[in-house]
């Protein structure tokens, strides 16, 4: 058994971690699609990457069988004087190695570590790892002790080579041109896996040379500074897998424990979260949901989570009042206040600060992708590119509900038709409700490439710039409200408008007979109110009979949008068709629910004010 990179990685996380994934323990990670996006973007870089070396050899990736793989790639390296492997697998003792990009000349050799994390060449200065005060960043620190590791391996199986550390990354300094957007770089899954990918490139790989997005940094000075910590940290975590059966490190149990991949549901036999906390992970409300959990303050700085640990405590219930301080204070009280005995907290002034809000009410909600490989020429990697929006506007009070919608089905830059589509429907006048600063975020972005991309419309850009200013009246966060006067213990810490829904909607049962709404409403077994986006439909493509994946988050809305653009809704009209309706229930539904929460909270779903 071998300590890998990735495995170095998670234990750097939680030594703890390593043993539940040596041992493959569920994982909230697998089939999560937040994750299944950033790989299909890694795999995209990496393909661009590997394009830049098209001399490079693919070496054979045998997992079941390293010293194999080791063995190839050490014959090939000691053998030619130049060359250039593709992920050659090296060994040296109890830890393994596969590197990106491994380029020798001679007896030097440069590795290559692809990461689909950007850099921006013109903002950042002349080393982009690094911050104003010389320190490396800490955003930037794992992908550094990644190569750090990496070579540490090397050297050891190859101790009188000289190695050159390179980090290639996504530079946003650079334009995307025909040969280097997502279009050209087409993902097909290897048996059945939604997490392993082959890309097939269909642009011209020669002028990748000089369009190519990417960012070649040396990171040797970096490197060296790590070096010796992560060589310390790694030969005792490989002591740990020195066997045939790996070694459970113990946990420290703290607030990082909140975000564990292994806190999975409590029907799974094997249960990492289960393992480490012991009786304490059947306590409930449990102190790992509280909100802002990292904002308590225990005596003498310790972690709020180890200090309750210590006494054996870990309930929600547990937390002192005198651990509250700052401004997320009021909220943690509510919390406290209201989960034993349960009860739903609404604040009566909520009503009287929705009825200040002028009429009509748009309830909006945006789609929009940030991709690693821009979607069309001009445009930089990760530039937003909003492709759907949904609204739900009341005209006047006690009015009908109408909903409108937009959505992008070209393969055509859409920011500014987004823009525009938008403005005819909410004007400049009445109240947008948005759910946190993500709309007013996309409005700005939109804004800017006005300028960047040459689009001269005067009109347009006033109204994206006042739409997206912060301190813009007109707009409304529900979120905001959400913490400031409304609290459900079924949210628990939480404040999503995933979360929010659910304990409205469970509590709220004029919502299920309002007209608009009924659609969604259905019973579990129990004849208990299922959560609405649980509700929506999945469509199938109908020459194929293949079922495209259920839309019921925002990730899951990118990937289903690149799928209709670029992949399947391209080429097939059935294929095109069901993705779209899966988008647009979606996006839907997220505004039906702004406007359920608003009926609660205004009482207007009983008939209320």
């Amino acid at each position: 058994m071998y300590l890998t990179k990735s495995d170095f990685n998670v234990a750097r996380e939680c030594p703890t971690k390593l043993y539940y994934k040596k041992l493959r323990y569920p994982s909230l990670l697998n089939e999560n699609p937040f994750m299944e996006f950033l790989a299909d973007g890694g795999y995209m870089v990496e393909k661009m990457a590997k394009l830049l070396f098209p001399d490079g050899r693919e070496m054979e990736c045998s997992g079941a069988n390293p010293e194999e793989a080791f063995s190839a790639a050490k014959r090939i390296l000691e053998e030619a004087e130049n060359v250039v492997l593709f992920e050659p697998t090296i060994l040296a003792g109890r830890l393994s190695a596969r590197i990106d990009i491994l380029e020798k000349r001679g007896n030097v050799v440069r590795l290559i570590e692809v990461k689909s994390t950007s850099v921006d060449t013109a903002a950042d200065g002349p080393n982009p790892f690094r911050g104003s005060q010389g320190r490396i960043k800490a955003d930037k620190r794992s992908y550094l002790e990644d190569v750090t590791f990496q070579v540490m391996v090397f050297q050891r199986a190859f101790p009188d080579w000289q190695i050159s550390p390179v980090l290639c990354v996504v530079d946003k300094a650079r334009l995307a041109t025909e040969n280097s957007t997502t279009d050209k770089f087409h993902l097909e899954k290897q048996g059945g896996s939604r997490m392993a990918s082959d890309v097939v490139y269909t642009g011209i790989p020669e002028a990748l040379g000089s369009e190519h997005v990417l960012a070649l940094v040396d990171v040797a000075t970096e490197v060296g500074q790590l070096l010796p910590e992560i060589t310390t940290a790694a030969d005792e975590l490989a002591s740990s897998v020195d066997s045939e059966a790996p070694v459970r490190i113990a946990p420290l149990l703290r607030k990082g424990c909140k975000d564990c991949e292994y806190r999975v549901a409590r029907s799974e036999q094997r249960n990492g979260f289960r393992e480490c906390w012991g009786p304490l992970a059947e306590v409930e409300p449990h102190v790992l949901d509280f909100y802002r959990l990292g904002n308590l303050r225990p005596p003498a700085g310790a972690d709020p989570v180890t200090f309750l640990v210590n006494q054996g405590k870990a309930g929600l219930l547990d937390i002192p009042e005198s651990w509250l301080s700052g401004s997320y204070a009021p909220r943690q009280k509510i919390q406290l206040e209201h989960t034993d005995p349960p009860q739903e907290y609404l604040n009566a002034q909520i009503r009287e600060v929705l009825r200040s809000h002028q009429y009509p009410l748009h309830f909006i909600d945006f789609e929009a992708s940030r991709a690693a490989l821009p979607y069309h020429e001009g445009m930089h990697p990760y530039q937003q590119a909003a492709f759907q929006w949904s609204c739900h506007t009341i005209a006047e009070p006690g009015g009908e509900v109408i909903h409108t919608e937009w959505i992008n089905v070209e393969q055509a830059f859409s920011n500014f038709q987004f823009a525009r589509s938008l403005r005819d429907v909410i004007g400049t006048s009445g109240t947008v409700y948005v759910w946190s600063s993500f709309e007013q975020t996309a409005l700005r972005d939109i804004r800017e490439h006005l300028d960047a991309m040459g689009e001269d419309d005067p009109d347009l850009a006033q109204w994206l710039r006042d739409l997206g200013d912060r301190d813009n009246p007109r707009v409304v966060d529900m979120e905001k409200l959400t913490k400031d006067y409304h609290f459900h213990p079924r949210m628990g810490g939480r404040t999503s408008i995933k979360v929010v829904l659910p304990a409205v909607w469970e509590n709220n049962s004029a919502l299920w007979e309002h007209p608009l709404f009924a659609k969604y409403f259905r019973q579990d077994k129990n004849g208990k109110p299922i959560d609405p986006y649980k509700t929506l439909e999945a469509f199938s493509d109908s020459d194929s009979g293949e079922d495209f994946d259920l839309v019921q988050e925002g990730t899951a809305a990118v990937r289903a949008y690149q799928d209709l653009v670029f992949g399947r809704g391209a080429e097939n009209d059935d294929a095109r068709n069901a993705l779209k309706q899966q988008l647009l229930q979606y996006c839907e539904l997220d505004t039906a629910a702004m406007v359920m929460i608003w009926m609660h909270w205004t009482g207007s779903a009983q008939g209320g004010c």
